[in-house]
């Protein structure tokens, strides 16, 4: 039975104090002058059950900060999870927070603290679907581990947050994770068939937060960068400049030089795909908001500035850049703007400068929907080939359950539509995909769209189960669709199943199955794809994963034959103590002749250690030696988050050369890094 509370309880008052509670994980009497909330609620593994542990949470504000506490009571304290990862990273008993600052029941923030007191924090859009954990705020907490399980407090200066001036009601929920139970509770039911819903918040009514200041944001930035090479040494300081100047519902960001040694680099990919590899933006300049950026047709991929050019392996300078991002009533917007400089190598100009530039308007609709309109282009020199430029109009119909999201869009060249349905109810799924891209539509040096010419059709559904025997849930279904690309005489098409079990016990996997016709080389051919993942329980001290592909009669792009073709990537990582983990990847990709000869087995092999020194202090060493390229990597990076949002880097990299007879060691680069935080 679901206690009434969910369903009676539509907002809170939240108590003004005026003397703040002490952040230092005791519970003062003080917090008793605040709203407070209990009775939570399973939503994983036994939906709508009471969680089979008691939490009280507490909250009151004052003109500068809010201020929540956690009371996490545990029938076997002893067996509370504490383990210490670098921040961002979930793991062991946790609680967090979400705020929904804007009343717009479809963007939040969301704070969460560990019972070893790492910190993470997060920018929630599309009403829970998109989560951003590149946002980082200026915040404090404490936890104190207990006789009868942990506390945690946190005050969160309202000057950290953008919310809309005037507005007295706030969404809010709150959740934990008991995680030897792999059980995870919120105050106000959250349904596993939707996950967290910003819609879904309680309020809490009577917020007013004081005046804020200036809320400006320094952090000059200085390197000691040492780069070793085949015949080169070089020793060389370098500075940068980060300003971000927060008001009520806005925020401007200024970079000046900045540089990303401490950015871990993207791991090595073998494809065998006619389309480039998308690669997940790393960089905290263009990760910050970057949620507003975002179309159903990617308009703009961040990755293109300050790209590595692939024939040289030079990375081209970002001199500068700005964007504006905020609010206002229910209008989001974004303007950013970056600055590159050209490369030349011998007198050749190998990358031109470029300015780089992004616009985005947003409005909401409906209850939690909107309509919105996207600019992206490059411009250098007339005449440059990098010139290019790309409008796009969109618009996103959301429910609780549903999502349909469409845009169409036009390059200097080209057209392109797009349309995708997501329907995940209690019971059942469904999701559909459309587009349709010109021949000529052309993104390739702003955005990531690589399929010029192709229309595309797919729709898949099947029922699903929660809570059905030793089932956690259980999904299956069929699906198909149709493709054409540039060139082919006719329409291709798939039909595919799937299978998809998480148990109980925190077990779980996945089978697909596809088979299909496609046209490639003025050739028809059938093949077969299969797919199969799973995994164990996350919260044992070993754990493993094992994904595997394999592609009979398919076209291998690398080689450029028709053959089978496969992948299999296995990993596990041990828990030594609540400090230190081990994890291993490796990663084979399996290549055979026309014939049914194997012809080639290439690996790459990822071994990481990962210790914390203090819950702010963190080792990590990483290596990838591979046999596809023959260039191995190895890195570690120390890491001192001394104060908020303020670090200390270590960075070293050595390059290991093994193309010829001999291992060359080349391109070794050590870093010293310092990025301090000045907050008004």
């Amino acid at each position: 039975m679901i206690p009434l509370l969910f369903f009676s309880i539509l907002s809170v008052n939240i108590s003004k104090v005026n003397t703040p509670p002490v952040i230092d994980g005791n519970i003062e009497k003080v917090w008793e002058e605040g709203v407070s909330a209990d009775s939570f609620v399973q939503w994983s593994p036994d939906e709508g059950k009471a969680a089979t542990e008691s939490t009280k949470v507490y909250t009151c504000y004052d003109d500068k900060n809010l201020y929540v506490a956690f009371k996490c009571f545990d029938s076997e304290p002893g067996k509370v999870s504490v383990l210490t990862t670098p921040r961002d990273e979930w793991a062991g008993d946790h609680v967090w927070i979400i705020l929904d600052t804007f009343g717009d029941k479809n963007t939040a923030y969301e704070f969460c603290v560990g019972a070893s007191g790492v910190q993470a924090d997060m920018k929630i859009s599309q009403d829970g679907r998109i989560k951003d954990n590149s946002w980082d705020g200026v915040w404090y907490s404490e936890v104190k581990v207990t006789e009868y399980g942990y506390n945690v407090e946190m005050k969160i200066p309202f000057k950290t947050l953008r919310f809309k001036q005037g507005l007295d009601e706030w969404g809010v929920n709150f959740f934990r994770t008991i995680y030897r139970k792999h059980e995870d509770v919120s105050w106000v039911l959250t349904k596993q068939s939707e996950g967290m819903r910003v819609s879904q918040c309680n309020t809490l009514k009577g917020i007013q937060p004081g005046k804020q200041g200036l809320n400006l944001e320094v952090y000059p930035v200085g390197l000691l960068r040492y780069e070793s090479s085949y015949d080169d040494t070089l020793i060389r300081p370098q500075a940068g400049l980060d300003i971000g100047w927060g008001f009520t519902s806005s925020q401007l960001s200024i970079t000046a030089y900045p540089d990303f040694a401490q950015i871990e680099a993207d791991p090595y990919t073998i494809s065998l795909s006619k389309y480039e590899t998308f690669f997940e933006e790393r960089r905290p300049f263009f990760l910050e908001k970057q949620e507003v950026f975002n179309t159903p047709i990617n308009l703009f991929y961040s990755r293109r500035i300050g790209k590595k050019l692939d024939y040289t392996g030079y990375e081209v300078p970002i001199i500068g850049g700005a964007k504006y991002t905020g609010s206002a009533g229910r209008v989001d917007f974004g303007v950013l703007s970056a600055y590159t400089d050209s490369v030349v190598e011998d007198s050749v100009l190998l990358e031109p400068k470029g300015l780089y530039s992004a616009g985005r308007i947003k409005m909401g609709v409906l209850e939690n929907s909107d309509i919105g309109f996207m600019y992206s282009g490059v411009n250098g020199d007339s005449g440059s080939p990098n010139n290019q430029r790309a409008f796009g109009i969109d618009g996103t119909f959301r429910t609780r359950e549903l999502q349909l999201a469409s845009e169409v869009a036009k390059s200097d060249s080209g057209y392109a539509e797009y349309m995708k349905l997501d329907w995940y109810a209690p019971k059942f799924i469904i999701t559909g995909e459309c587009d349709n891209y010109d021949k000529s539509f052309d993104v390739e040096k702003i955005g990531y769209a690589p399929w010029k010419g192709r229309k595309m059709y797919a729709l898949g559904a099947g029922p699903r189960f929660v809570n059905i025997g030793v089932f956690n849930t259980l999904d299956v279904g069929l699906g198909g669709g149709q493709k054409k690309e540039a060139g082919d005489p006719d329409w291709g098409y798939w039909m595919m199943g799937w299978f998809s079990p998480q148990f109980k016990n925190n077990w779980g996997g996945s089978v697909s199955l596809y088979r299909g016709k496609s046209y490639e080389l003025d050739k028809w051919f059938e093949y077969s794809q299969t797919t199969i993942n799973f995994w164990n329980d996350y919260s044992k001290p070993i754990s493993f994963w094992d994904n595997i592909w394999y592609y009979t009669n398919g076209f291998n792009y690398r080689k450029m034959y028709f053959a089978d073709m496969g992948t299999n990537t296995f990993g596990s990582s041990w828990t030594v103590s609540s400090s230190l983990s081990l994890s291993i990847e490796l990663t084979n990709t399996f290549e055979w002749t026309p014939k049914g000869d194997s012809v080639e087995i290439s690996s790459v092999l990822r071994p990481t250690v990962q210790y914390a020194l203090t819950k702010d202090m963190h080792l990590r060493v990483y290596a990838e030696p591979n046999t596809d390229s023959h260039i191995h990597q190895f890195n570690a990076l120390f890491s001192y988050n001394f104060r908020p949002k303020s670090w200390l880097y270590l960075a070293f990299n050595q390059t290991i050369d093994n193309t010829g007879d001999e291992m060359d060691m080349t391109d070794r680069i050590a870093v010293t890094k310092v990025r301090y935080l000045f907050f008004w």
